[in-house]
């Protein structure tokens, strides 16, 4: 139970932050940049390992509330509406293949760096 609260608190921060700049997100390369940042940062803490209920707080709760990929999903439908095959099909692409990057990136980045710390140490 204490991990739903957590997830929730995580989620209502991420709403209230969406909510918040929502206006300054308006165009497609800025949703995408969010995307790919939060992917990163998600990947980042996965690679830390915390505590679960800082897991449930940060991870699950923020930062996959704050870039969700529904929202991507409702921009290509957009342009698929307005036929814009191409933008559509470049603007999910980016979202998906980049934002699985960005989560490689962010993991690998972090274990990389632990790595080399220890054998400088």
């Amino acid at each position: 139970m204490t991990t739903l609260i957590l997830v929730a608190a995580g989620g209502g921060l991420a709403a209230l932050g969406q909510f918040v700049f929502s206006f300054a997100l308006r165009s497609r390369r800025r949703a995408t940049a969010l995307n790919l940042v939060a992917c990163a940062a998600l990947g980042l803490v996965f690679a830390l390992d915390p505590p679960n209920a800082v897991r449930s707080v940060v991870a699950i709760g923020f930062l996959a509330s704050v870039a969700p990929l529904a929202g991507t999903t409702l921009a290509t439908i957009g342009l698929a509406r307005d036929r814009r095959y191409r933008s559509a099909a470049l603007f999910f692409g980016a979202n998906v293949v980049g934002g699985i990057a960005a989560v490689m990136f962010g993991f690998l980045a972090w274990k990389s760096g632990v790595t080399l710390y220890h054998k400088i140490l």
